[in-house]
Order: C-alpha cells, then sequence, then structure tokens
C-alpha cells in the first residue's frame, strides 16, 4: 500500500516537471508558427483599439520615422497618430531574417526612447501609453505597439501567429 502511494506520488512529480518543460519551452522570441501579414495584425488591433488620426506609411514615408534598410523589409504596416497630439503608434515588421530584426528591434526601441523624451513633457497625462509600451520580435517580426491597450494590443497580435 506504501509502495503503491509513493509511487503514484513519484509519477505525479514526473508528470509535472514533464508539463513544466514542455511550458517553460514556449518563448514569445521563438518562430511563429504562422505567419500573419503585418497588416492583419494592425487591422485586428485597431478593430478594437482606436489609434487616434491614425494615417498609415509606407515603404515610402517610413524613414522619418524609423531608420533601417527598408529593402531587408519583407512587408511592413505602420499607423501613426496623423495630428502628432498623441503618441498612439502601431508598427509591425516583417523582416526577411533574424538578424535584420534584431537591428529593427533596436531601431524600434531608439524610436520608442525617443517618443517617451518628447511625450514626457508635451503631453504628460498620455505617458501610460508609452511607459507600457515594449519592442516585441517573434521570429523575424518586429512590434511596436503604443495605445490606450498595449497589453490587449500584443494579447491580439500574439493570437494571430
Amino acid at each position: 500500500m506504501k509502495i503503491k502511494i509513493r509511487m503514484e506520488k513519484i509519477l505525479a512529480a514526473i508528470a509535472l516537471v514533464s508539463a513544466m518543460l514542455l511550458c517553460a519551452c514556449g518563448d514569445t522570441d521563438s518562430e511563429p508558427t504562422n505567419e500573419p501579414a503585418p497588416s492583419d495584425i494592425t487591422s485586428a488591433i485597431m478593430a478594437e483599439i482606436e489609434i487616434p488620426s491614425a494615417v498609415e506609411k509606407d515603404k515610402n514615408t517610413i524613414g522619418a520615422y524609423y531608420d533601417f534598410d527598408i529593402e531587408q523589409a519583407e512587408a511592413i504596416s505602420v499607423f501613426i497618430c496623423g495630428s502628432g497630439a498623441y503618441p498612439d503608434e502601431l508598427a509591425v515588421f516583417k523582416m526577411d531574417s533574424s538578424e535584420a530584426a534584431a537591428s529593427v528591434a533596436e531601431t524600434a526601441q531608439k524610436r520608442l526612447d525617443s517618443q517617451i523624451e518628447l511625450y514626457k513633457d508635451y503631453t504628460p497625462d498620455e505617458m501610460y501609453k508609452l511607459d507600457s509600451a515594449e519592442v516585441t520580435v517573434k521570429g523575424n517580426y518586429v512590434m511596436l505597439f503604443i495605445c490606450s491597450d498595449n497589453a490587449r494590443a500584443s494579447e491580439i497580435a500574439n493570437g494571430l501567429f
């Protein structure tokens, strides 16, 4: 009887450790299983979260905001508040390699840091959007969401992968 109970506890412990190891392998920086178009990601987010006076930027106009070799981008989708009154911005870049993604992640972080500096005195009431914003890399994708609900924007985006 005691041996049977111990064996059940050992098997339960093994099952628990195995489950924990499997869960630990789920990294947000891992290769995505689906490869959504960047525009599908931004569209899904904007269907739920308002981006005030959103203006879409394309490969010809993105250089004023993000400094990187646009030829390394397979696709982009960027929406920025056109009036400049709010820091709201959705940026999704699908790059042609992990090296290019790492480089664009640095560029996106510089953009975020620049926006933080700009808006901290200009519209301090909007800083909550910037304080919770972060650059995310998922395979060859780089994403930056600055909006009223960054956590929800990330959740929507991650649900598409």
